[in-house]
């Protein structure tokens, strides 16, 4: 017995039970995407060798998942009436088998099966080791956005068993419990320290000593002890192009009294020349502080992967972000990166569209985002013009990589204000429009979003660039209706969204807290929203928001 149970924490013992499904599958393309995968497993009406790697004729297409750890897959076919009933408009994919398992049995469950049981499983022995992670391939193989993530915030995941003893297994064959050794950790309680009390030292602790446990399970409970918990959303929404790296501050240097340089390079400097270069507008999600507790996105001012500089401003009202960067982050000091990938606000990759003028309207150290795209202008002698607002003439960050001629500065203390009314032409039918960029403060980025909306402005002619801030998530007061309990909540001014459900005890994932990454998204049912935030096309902006960012007017419905 372990310290955090007792004897009312036993696993209740699960029955004899036959099999009523047997599955393998091959490695073929996933749905009409460009994914594949062995998800799709047919049944098995012949006795198939189970052996040390899984079932004879069956594949795992990801390297980790080819371990004998990941031999069998089993899902509770019970659980497909739960998923018919919450998604009834995807009633005809549950049926058993969707979910990729090799077996289903009934009375066996995420409840009453444990880390480390061995089973009897026709002539075969095979022993559980951990739960299944899921991954966004379930976005695609149910067709629905946020499918991997509801699989893990229901529990329904499945689970997995390595093999003991090689043997013979067929449909209606008998499966039975013949050794606990863990009466305590039950799959469900597995997954709580899994996905809801990720970084509760003395469970992971514990669960790193666990008997059974995967190696997998084993290596990443240590290293949350080490580095805290990791970022889910690659996993779950698929943002898997490049993992996350570590890097080293080279480089640190003041360039105005709230802006500082930073330089990074990668630890391990084997960067392919397929993650090398960024995109027309760069930039990198980082995770760094105590614990890794903060995740942030900034926009990337010069250099490739091998060696980048970022221009931070510290924060008068940082969530600690910013300050700790400035005050306690030295040459020396480690983050990881990742290479932030293209959204829906930054169209046509990259080419630059044709147009009449370029017009560029920044705030403060909003200037970072565009930095690239400038130069890329003067390369090719186009047309375009810069405003540039600050607070005063100190703060005017990297003015010396602005073209002068096209550069106009507007310093509040000098009495100088940026009209951006007076700024962007309306279209002439006999031109095409000019392209607008705007990257500052939330109220010159919606009054920029207000003016080209109203002229009329298409899409592809309008990039924003948005990070956060400190007030994100805060604004006019609003309710919301929970779809699936018919509750109502208060939003108040000082709350986001996020923080109001996760009181009310519904446990929305989230990770950067400023709109960049796409955890914290709900399904908007009714109502209308004031969208913040990048992570959102404007196809999702119709049905769903970022809990961490946006705001409802008045009364919005939502399910989570």
């Amino acid at each position: 017995m372990d310290s955090t149970s007792s004897e009312s924490d036993l696993v209740p013992l699960p029955p004899k039970v036959a099999v009523l499904s047997l599955r393998t599958g091959k490695v073929r393309p996933l749905g009409g995407v460009n994914i594949t995968s062995a998800i799709n497993k047919q049944p098995r009406r012949d006795k198939v060798r189970l052996t040390k790697l899984g079932f004879s004729g069956d594949e795992r297409q990801f390297p980790p998942h080819q371990s004998p750890d990941n031999a069998v897959h089993q899902y509770d076919p019970s659980h497909y009436d739960n998923w018919k009933t919450e998604l009834p408009d995807r009633e005809h994919k549950f049926v058993v088998g969707a979910f990729g398992e090799n077996i289903s049995t009934r009375h066996l469950s995420e409840n009453n099966v444990c880390v480390g049981d061995k089973f009897r499983l026709g002539d075969a022995l095979i022993q559980v080791t951990m739960t299944r992670q899921p991954c966004f391939k379930l976005n695609h193989r149910f067709e629905h956005k946020k499918m991997s993530s509801l699989v893990q915030a229901t529990g329904r995941t499945g689970w997995l068993y390595r093999v003991l003893r090689e043997g013979w297994v067929e449909e209606g064959a008998e499966m039975e419990l013949v050794e606990r050794i863990n009466p305590t950790w039950s799959l469900s309680r597995l997954q709580h320290f899994l996905y809801t009390d990720r970084n509760n030292a003395e469970a992971l602790t514990q669960l790193t000593k666990l008997p059974g446990l995967s190696y997998e399970f084993i290596g990443l409970f240590q290293k949350r002890l080490e580095q805290g918990a990791e970022d889910m959303n690659g996993r779950l929404q698929g943002d898997v192009s490049m993992p996350w790296r570590s890097y080293t501050l080279i480089e640190k240097a003041p360039l105005t009294p709230r802006i500082q340089k930073f330089v990074f390079a990668p630890k391990d400097e084997n960067v392919g020349p397929d993650e090398l270069h960024f995109g027309r507008f760069p930039h990198v999600r980082v995770k760094f502080g105590p614990d890794y507790k903060f995740t942030r996105a900034y926009s990337v001012v010069s250099g490739d992967m091998k060696r980048f500089e970022l221009g931070i401003a510290r924060d008068d009202n940082s969530r600690g972000g910013s300050v700790y960067l400035h005050d306690n982050f030295a040459v020396g000091d480690k983050l990881n990166v990742v290479k932030g990938h293209t959204t829906a606000n930054k169209q046509d990759a990259d080419q630059l569209p044709h147009a009449k003028k370029h017009i560029f309207i920044l705030g403060g150290i909003g200037v970072t985002a565009f930095l690239g795209e400038i130069r890329t202008l003067v390369e090719q002698c186009v047309q375009f013009e810069i405003h540039y607002a600050v607070r005063s003439p100190s703060d005017t960050a990297y003015l010396d990589q602005l073209p002068g001629a096209h550069t106009t500065v507007y310093a509040k203390t000098e009495g100088q204000r940026l009209r951006i009314g007076n700024i962007i032409p309306p279209l002439n039918n006999a031109d095409p429009p000019s392209v607008v960029y705007c990257c500052g403060p939330t109220s010159m980025i919606e009054e920029t979003r207000n003016i080209t909306k109203e002229l009329g402005y298409p899409p592809s002619h309008v990039h924003f660039e948005e990070f956060g801030g400190a007030t994100a998530g805060t604004g006019d007061p609003f309710e919301v209706e929970v779809e699936t309990t018919g509750k109502v909540l208060q939003v108040p001014r000082e709350k986001s969204l996020l923080q109001v459900l996760n009181e009310a005890g519904f446990d929305i994932d989230s990770s950067c807290l400023a709109g960049n990454c796409g955890a914290c998204m709900v399904d908007c049912r009714q109502g209308e929203v004031v969208h913040h935030g990048v992570a959102l096309d404007d196809e999702q902006k119709r049905t769903s928001m970022l809990s961490c960012v946006s705001r409802g007017k008045g009364r919005i419905t939502v399910s989570c």
